[in-house]
């Protein structure tokens, strides 16, 4: 009998040390799923917000219809508005962008390129047929073009990872 007990006993700490771990195991893989659920949200938006800024430089560039966006240096300031909402959002979530790609590096380039875009729609001899404008342009969509890619990669890394 003191032997069927025992045996009894250490299934029973058995048993609970293997409930004990199972929902430290669950309550991790919770967490986990939870981080990369996060992740993968913000990392979308980041993505949302640079087609708002795409957008409304494609706009301040060239409009592809015949709706009217407003004068040049309205759009442009939309334009400017869309990179700071990249900007405020990359700040308040850190965690998200330690793994996109020369984020940073190439959320500087890309300031300097719509600050310019900027000046220029601004500037009393603002022409869109000038060299100088074209080649504004341009570099703006090469700037942008990484970024655009190294988020895009993220979040597909983050869904595989899920």
């Amino acid at each position: 009998m003191l032997a069927t007990y025992s045996i009894w006993r250490l299934n029973r700490s058995h048993q609970e040390t293997l409930a004990a771990l199972n929902h430290a195991y669950s309550k991790e893989a919770h967490a986990a799923n939870h981080l990369y659920t996060r992740k993968a949200s913000h990392l979308e938006k980041a993505s949302e917000i640079v087609g708002d800024l795409k957008f409304w430089a494609e706009k301040c560039v060239v409009p592809r219809t015949r709706t009217d966006f407003g004068d040049k240096e309205t759009i442009a300031a939309k334009m400017s508005q869309a990179f700071e909402d990249l900007s405020l959002h990359a700040m308040k979530y850190p965690f998200v962008f330690e793994g996109v790609q020369d984020f940073y590096n190439s959320m500087n380039k890309l300031m300097g390129c719509v600050n310019f875009i900027e000046n220029m729609a601004n500037s009393k001899d603002f022409s869109s047929d000038s060299k100088a404008w074209r080649e504004a342009v341009e570099r703006f969509q090469t700037e942008l073009s990484p970024l655009t890619q190294a988020i895009q990669n993220e979040i597909n890394k983050v869904m595989e990872e899920i």
